[in-house]
């Protein structure tokens, strides 16, 4: 009976085994599908809606358009680079200099022309002018044409710009300015200058890199001639390296102004009329100015001119490497020292002659004598 039972109990054990078995093999089978031994498997790769995800190809990833203006930033910074590098870092002094500052100015209706101004900045520690440039460009398909002041480019598009960019009087002075001279002889019958401050006035002569800085008076900084005047450096008319472009194409400019004048760019100032307060503001570069100057100097299209022999305040100005003095009927006054603005050099007066009787009128009151602050 013992028997019995053992050999019932032990074909119960077999048939739960084989069951077991059974049972393992079909959940193997749903688990693990049977296939091949060694079957090669792809390289599993992240998944985008149940299906295998392939990058895109660089060629077909789209980037975002570039503005037309940014463009035209971008192909003026590299045209100065290219035209007035090599000036700049020699007024410098330094290796290499800091990308231009660009500014676009005045556009026509259709955008298709442009008047602007560029300007390399100076280092930190300079006391040089920037070397700064007004420039022309027009729109050709996808394209701009662009020229600095001084190149036959730039001529031939200020005759061919529109008059809603250049008006008949601003075409004439930068057609003037681009056959401007550069030396005191040959300037010799160019409008004379005056310093730019007012007459009678004593102001510090203070010597810098290149040009002449000076400080003093009552701040009040004038034009030292006739002519149209343009900011550069800034979009702000309150800020911006102040060019002045003469009615027989000399070029004046002062730097590290502040409260300039509310004339508007490409407007007429007379000689004498206010152009800003000395100050320490440099929006071009140059570091911080440690006491408010007006930074001048002459410029002529295709750079900076040397004041050195200039006739200027009734003085004759020298401007050596090192050292700046002004000379007058054997007066000498070196930097450092006060110099009196005595205006513009006067002819000499022809032998006298009976005076003929004068109308009895009153005077124009808007006749300034030259040379004369027609705000004091």
């Amino acid at each position: 009976m013992l028997s019995l039972v053992n050999r019932a109990g032990a074909a119960s054990t077999a048939v739960v085994i084989a069951v077991g078995v059974v049972l393992a093999a079909i959940v193997e089978e749903k688990v693990l599908p049977v296939g091949p031994r060694h079957r090669p498997v792809a390289a599993p790769g992240p998944a985008r809606g149940g299906a295998r995800h392939t990058p895109p190809s660089r060629s077909k990833q789209r980037h975002k358009p570039v503005s037309p203006t940014v463009l035209l930033d971008r192909q003026v910074q590299k045209l100065a680079l290219r035209r007035r590098g090599a000036a700049a870092r020699s007024e410098y002094g330094v290796r290499t200099v800091a990308s231009p500052v660009v500014h676009q100015s005045r556009f026509d209706k259709k955008r298709r022309w442009v008047l602007g101004t560029e300007a390399i900045p100076p280092p930190d520690d300079s006391t040089a002018m920037p070397e700064a440039s007004l420039f022309l460009a027009h729109a050709t398909g996808r394209t701009w044409k662009a020229a600095l002041a001084g190149s036959p480019d730039f001529a031939a598009m200020v005759t061919e710009a529109p008059t809603s960019i250049l008006s008949a009087g601003e075409r004439t002075t930068l057609r003037k300015f681009a056959a401007a001279k550069s030396t005191p002889a040959e300037n010799a019958g160019g409008a004379p200058l005056m310093l730019p401050w007012a007459i009678g006035q004593s102001w510090t002569l203070v010597p810098t890199d290149r040009g002449l800085s000076f400080d003093g008076g009552d701040g009040r900084v004038l034009a030292a001639s006739a002519g149209r005047v343009y900011r550069l450096c800034s979009s702000s008319p309150d800020r911006g390296l102040v060019l002045v472009i003469g009615d027989d194409g000399t070029a004046t400019e002062y730097y590290q102004l502040d409260r300039l004048t509310e004339v508007p760019d490409g407007e007429r100032v007379r000689q004498g009329d206010y152009l800003g307060h000395a100050g320490t503001d440099q929006p071009c570069g140059g570091g911080q100015a440690s006491r408010p100057l007006v930074r001048f100097g002459l410029r002529g299209p295709d750079g900076p001119v040397s004041l050195d022999g200039w006739r200027i305040g009734g003085w004759t100005v020298h401007d050596a490497p090192g050292e700046a003095f002004a000379e007058r009927e054997g007066l000498r006054v070196q930097a450092g020292n006060p110099l009196l603005n005595f205006g513009v050099d006067v002819s000499p007066s022809p032998s006298p002659s009976k005076p003929k009787p004068a109308p009895d009128r009153s005077p124009d009151p808007d006749t300034v004598p030259g040379g004369v602050d027609a705000q004091t």
